[in-house]
């Protein structure tokens, strides 16, 4: 099991969000393409470099509102940045991490109501389709592909995630999201083979999530005992878990490492 952090928005530069791995001894950074400074750091190549002088490694996290079933002319963009980013993070991105959505609502009498709930016959092979071509992407640039449960996740989404599952994706499990979602997560890992090679792991009060560890309600036993399983799985696979603690600030990281490597003991 890998233990990082992600890009933090206090910082300007991808060299300080290193410098803070380093000195809390973690393995990986996951850097993030909704930052300006992480896009335009890898366009003048000097990421890699970096890297290597920090001995940390990377994965990389796409845009947070990138949704693969939508409109197939919005999707070809969306396609058009992970050539571009997976190109230039060819060597050094271990993983791409991208969001499963649940896409427009409409809201009726104050209830919310999800299109893709209701055009599902024609969301899902055009998600799949995209989903399959930004694998091929990545997979051509040496990195694996990751999908993500988001905080938006709604009880339609587990039709979703069993269409996704059936296609053999690999997924990120954030656990801190499972804390304040409506849907039951957790029965879904219980009901279908979903594989987890990533996790994010922060805690969650029930309304709130991304706290630093110890500070919220959420079971960090129960979720560390899930990560630990699908490590196991990764390694019988040749691969292993990657933990980003998904804290957004450096006290919040410095508080949530040692707790995080307390649940390890």
């Amino acid at each position: 099991m890998k233990l990082g952090m992600p890009q933090l928005f206090e910082f300007d530069n991808i060299e300080d969000n290193l410098k803070l791995a380093k000195e809390l001894n973690l393995d990986f950074i996951e850097l993030n393409l909704n930052f300006g400074y992480c896009r335009k750091e890898m366009e003048a190549k000097t990421v890699a470099d970096l890297l290597k002088k920090y001995n940390i490694k990377a994965t990389l996290h796409f845009y947070d509102e990138a949704d693969f079933g939508t409109y197939q002319e919005v999707a070809e963009a969306y396609l058009i940045h992970m050539e571009r980013y997976c190109a230039l993070g060819e060597g050094y991105i271990r993983s791409m991490n991208i969001h499963a959505i649940p896409g427009p609502v409409c809201t009726v009498s104050g209830v919310k109501n999800y299109i893709y709930e209701k055009d599902y016959a024609d969301y899902i092979p055009r998600l799949l389709k995209n989903l399959k071509k930004a694998e091929e992407i990545c997979n051509k640039h040496g990195i694996m592909m990751t999908i993500e449960q988001t905080e938006g996740l709604v009880p339609y989404m587990e039709r979703t995630y069993k269409d996704m599952c059936d296609n053999n994706f690999k997924f990120c499990i954030d656990v801190g999201h499972v804390n304040v979602s409506s849907g039951k997560f957790y029965d879904w890992c219980d009901k279908y083979p979903l594989h987890f090679y990533e996790s994010h792991f922060h805690d969650g009060d029930g309304k709130r999530c991304h706290l630093a560890l110890g500070t919220g309600t959420m079971d960090k036993v129960y979720a560390y005992n899930l990560v630990k399983k699908h490590d196991e799985y990764a390694k019988a696979h040749g691969e292993e878990m990657w933990v980003n603690l998904e804290v957004k600030c450096s006290d919040d990281l410095k508080t949530s490492v040692p707790y995080f490597r307390n649940l390890m003991k």
